[in-house]
């Protein structure tokens, strides 16, 4: 079976994690190994990109650089031997390119240019560890063959064309490659959003048709509830694309959000495992529902903004609403959740960048208001319209928080409801404590 494996920044986060994850690597016969940046890196590699943007801020860049420098050289000299100094002058080369990059700072390439840096720098790191263990290890460069087009999305034939040419024939390499980085339509280094990196993987296993898509991380799997938050959750051991995906939207920070879509389109298998402890069964997504229980798993999403529009035009009037959702597609905002009466619409959004605006051209429909600092809470599960009691046990489940707006009916995948983010730890507990138990 032919396997892409996607490994996050804390999975190669030290010289000891590379050789677990080389170990998993070589157990699997991965076919393509996509790599995030180590830990930390990507947060100072933007940390610099603030700084290259202010004044009089060198000596806070050479702070970070020097961090870095520590950081990645500590790496180097535990993991390898043979090809410890090769891998020192891609990290110097590498830090030189940042220092030159942030001496001629351009707000859009520089910073991709030095965000690139750390998927670089650790997926040629491994990449000669790999070697150094014997294997047959080739680093190919992601933003050669992921290009992105003027609306940001991928090319998947030129993905599927350029990629399959890399790897046919090589039946015992093992590939490693980058995550998250891409070329744009300029030829510009660029990438494809934080988190993209399981969206990488997930292309990049659509594109060669493979078996499965495992994506490593430092938890077991997806949890039914937020184990950051949240007390007693345990892990699920089999999902449906679409709940995964829902999940994934509404704040389960142990997938990217578009990852499920290219390997539902191909019916490729998504498994979510813990480089810690390898044999743990994790969670695999696939097509097959688990119709048995009515409620599998909640999450939450931060940085939820309300647009609440009143109008009397709305009463018995049509195309009301098509000219609203002209206005946010205008401006390219997502609507998370919307419910309607008779002379008012409500609406989220979770981007306020070009909330000003939104509302400007809103208020000529109406009157408008705003309000900040919510979450949206998804449960997710096969909720049956036909059955009797639902809504009631969801509704029972969280008596004890004040509910701003629901969105239920839509599929019969998942139910929504907007609170005020002060209540997310509350609520996501009362859920947990009466609405799931261990399966």
């Amino acid at each position: 079976m032919i396997r892409v494996l996607k490994f996050g920044g804390t999975s190669v986060g030290s010289a000891e994690n590379m050789r677990k994850v080389a170990q998993i690597v070589k157990r699997e016969g991965a076919k393509i190994t996509v790599l995030s940046a180590m830990s930390g890196t990507t947060d100072a590699l933007v940390r610099i990109v603030k700084l290259a943007e202010e004044t009089s801020s060198a000596d806070q860049i050479e702070e970070v650089l020097a961090m870095l420098t520590d950081k990645y050289t500590t790496c180097i000299e535990n993991l390898l031997n043979d090809h410890k100094t090769a891998a020192l002058e891609r990290m110097n080369e590498a830090f030189s390119i940042i220092r030159q990059e942030v001496a001629h700072f351009q707000e859009y390439t520089s910073e991709r240019m030095i965000i690139a840096r750390g998927e670089l720098l650790t997926s040629a790191i491994f990449t000669y560890y790999l070697q150094e263990l014997g294997m047959n290890a080739k680093l190919i460069y992601a933003p050669g063959f992921m290009h992105t087009d003027q609306e940001a999305k991928v090319n998947t034939q030129l993905l599927r064309e350029k990629l399959t040419s890399l790897i046919q024939g090589d039946s015992d390499t093992y590939y490693i490659t980058q995550g998250f980085i891409c070329s744009n339509e300029r030829e510009e280094i660029d990438n494809l959003g934080r988190g993209g990196s399981d969206y990488s993987a997930a292309l990049m296993g659509a594109a060669i048709g493979a078996g499965e898509v495992q994506i490593w991380t430092d938890i077991d799997g997806m949890h039914n509830n937020d184990p950051r938050f949240v007390e007693n959750t345990y892990p699920i051991r089999h999902m449906s694309f679409d709940e995964a995906a829902e999940l994934a939207y509404f704040g389960a920070k142990i997938l990217h959000p578009a990852t499920i879509q290219p390997c539902k389109d191909m019916d490729i298998p998504v498994l979510l495992k813990n480089t810690m402890d390898p044999d743990a069964p994790g969670t695999t997504i696939s097509h097959e529902e688990d119709t048995q229980r009515d409620f599998h798993a909640v999450a939450a999403k931060d940085g939820i903004t309300v647009i609440r529009i009143y109008s009397t035009r709305m009463l018995m009037a049509y195309g009301f609403l098509r000219k609203v959702f002209e206005i946010f597609e205008e401006y390219k905002t997502p609507i998370d959740m919307i419910t309607t009466s008779e002379v008012a619409v409500s609406l989220t959004i979770d981007s306020d960048c070009h909330l000003e605006q939104i509302v400007q051209e809103l208020q000529t429909l109406g009157t408008i208001e705003i309000e900040r600092n919510n979450t949206i809470v998804c449960i997710v599960g096969h909720m049956d319209h036909s059955q009797t009691g639902l809504a009631a046990r969801i509704m029972e489940s969280v008596s004890n928080v004040p509910i701003r707006m629901i969105s239920y009916g839509a599929s019969h995948r998942s139910i929504a409801m907007l609170v005020e983010t002060k209540y997310k730890k509350e609520i996501l507990q009362s859920i947990n404590d009466r609405l799931f138990s261990r399966c």
